[in-house]
């Protein structure tokens, strides 16, 4: 069984934009994009996290545009009543499709986090934002653990 993580690494900037390594697996599918996005837009993220709990509410986080050249969303929401955040992950590639919608590799896929993972994902993210580099990493409940490299 594959470890369930998402991953965000800054691989890429410049004074206007960054751009990001998304990997997302769970315990049957892998899929990996680059999207261009703001060190302020993540930044911004992180603060939406602090205390979210995801007992009553849903946050989400796209970046890039749907059906287009790159995509990258995040939907934090509950699961159940014992705590635990479901996080669906979309992910497109980063290619135009230049003939037909259908040639476009898409994945859409779930990990299940606990709510102190996500605390941490998000301490991690604001430094990444801040330093604009490093990867930071939410590993699902199957084998909590949280990286910041950088």
């Amino acid at each position: 069984m594959q470890e369930e993580f998402l991953s965000l690494e800054i691989i890429w900037k410049d004074e206007h934009m960054v751009e990001l390594e998304i990997t997302a697996c769970n315990k049957y599918f892998k899929g990996i994009t680059q999207v261009y996005d703001q060190a302020e837009c993540i930044y911004e993220l992180a603060e939406q996290l602090i205390g979210f709990s995801g007992i009553s509410e849903t946050l989400f986080y796209e970046s890039g545009k749907k059906d287009s050249y790159a995509y990258f969303s995040l939907k934090f929401y509950p699961v159940g009543t014992n705590g635990l955040i479901g996080v669906q992950i979309n992910l497109e590639e980063n290619v135009t499709t230049a003939f037909r919608p259908e040639e476009k590799s898409k994945l859409i896929l779930e990990i299940i986090i606990e709510p102190s993972a996500l605390d941490e994902f998000q301490k991690f993210l604001k430094t990444m934002a801040v330093k604009q580099s490093g990867k930071a990493q939410l590993v699902g409940r199957n084998g909590f653990k949280i990286h910041l490299i950088t």
